[in-house]
């Protein structure tokens, strides 16, 4: 089961009654109190056997000695993805375990991600993320970041003076596609002294393999 916990009462009845159709996949809840319990034992309640959570970052708790890292901590525990939300939150990206997006993004795309998983039977937070063309939109965002990173401030026919930067960069703009990354990566080791016409030519080719 994929679990929503929303405490935004109208956006959470919205989405559910628009999401009706994935009902037996997806469960929108909110943290229940319940006499002699604590609100941390309250979402142990709530949640058996997780696929996915997902938690507003601004969620508003009753007690006032819970707070969202406690909550976030004990989700953390459950090994499965955690997708964090909130409307504050710009662009989107996703560790080992935890994912954080913009609210709008992630109910926008998650008739995408109940429909795939539904049909594929796994999570696939790129579809969350990235929407119902996911493969592509990753594409285009990572080739904004490297042009916006390397070859806008920088002379196409200058040498590259440090190589090891770069492959940092290029390891930390592609941490979500780790296919294109590696590539990338490879053809730059290949090779000797580079320029960043020669670095432009790598990216440009391995996104066109990738899209």
């Amino acid at each position: 089961m994929i679990y929503i916990f929303d405490d935004r009462i109208q956006r959470r009845n919205d989405n559910q009654e628009k999401l009706s159709d994935f009902s037996d996949i997806v469960k929108f809840d909110i943290v229940k109190n319940i006499p002699g319990k604590s609100e941390e034992d309250c979402v142990i309640d709530a949640v058996v056997k997780p696929e996915c959570i997902m938690f507003h970052k601004s969620y508003v708790f009753e007690d006032d000695s819970v707070n969202f890292e406690t909550i976030r901590q004990l989700f953390i525990s459950y090994e499965v993805p955690i997708v964090i939300f909130s409307g504050g939150i710009e662009g989107g990206n996703k560790g080992n375990f935890e994912i954080n997006i913009n609210a709008d993004v992630m109910y926008e795309n998650l008739p995408y991600f109940l429909k795939d998983y539904k049909e594929n039977k796994q999570i696939n937070i790129d579809v969350l993320l990235w929407g119902k063309r996911y493969k592509l939109n990753a594409i285009l965002e990572i080739q904004n970041k490297f042009a916006e990173e390397f070859f806008i401030n920088n002379n196409f026919d200058e040498n590259i003076e440090n190589i090891d930067k770069v492959k940092r960069t290029v390891r930390n703009l592609c941490r979500n596609n780790n296919v294109l990354g590696d590539a990338i990566l490879n053809e730059i080791g290949s090779k000797g002294q580079l320029t960043w016409g020669d670095l432009l030519s790598i990216v440009e080719n391995n996104i066109k393999k990738n899209k």
